[in-house]
């Protein structure tokens, strides 16, 4: 009796002891990550660093410049695709390379299901 008595305890201890280690926690580091992101933020650039992200910057604003001519000059093709054309008449445009078949509404409207066909293709 006293055995199973002395390992019916060991065994209780044991659960408890480890439900105990499970449940506690430790103040957490902050990553070294986390610290060499705040230091970066902190460190000063110097002015050929300065230069060399103002470049960038001016870079990144000419592309995207460049793009919304390109957008704006797309939109203009699909308004001027139903010009002169038929409530429900049938129209494709061409951009980048391929071909989006429509109907011509109140305003041009692309079939959907082209879109999934034709995603990466270059026709």
């Amino acid at each position: 009796m006293n055995k199973t008595r002395l390992v019916m305890m060991t065994a209780l201890l044991g659960s408890a002891m480890g439900l105990a280690a499970c449940q506690s926690t430790t103040a957490q580091k902050p990553s070294i990550e986390a610290e060499q992101r705040h230091a970066h933020q902190k460190r000063e650039l110097t002015p050929e660093q300065r230069a060399e992200w103002q470049a960038k910057r001016e870079q990144r604003l000419e592309h995207r410049e460049q793009m919304r001519a390109k957008h704006k000059a797309e939109r203009a093709k699909v308004e001027q695709a139903c010009q002169g054309k038929k409530i429900g008449e049938r129209v494709n445009v061409q951009l980048n390379n391929r071909v989006i078949d429509g109907t011509c509404e109140v305003r041009f409207t692309p079939d959907k299901s082209q879109f999934k066909r034709q995603n990466n293709a270059t026709t």
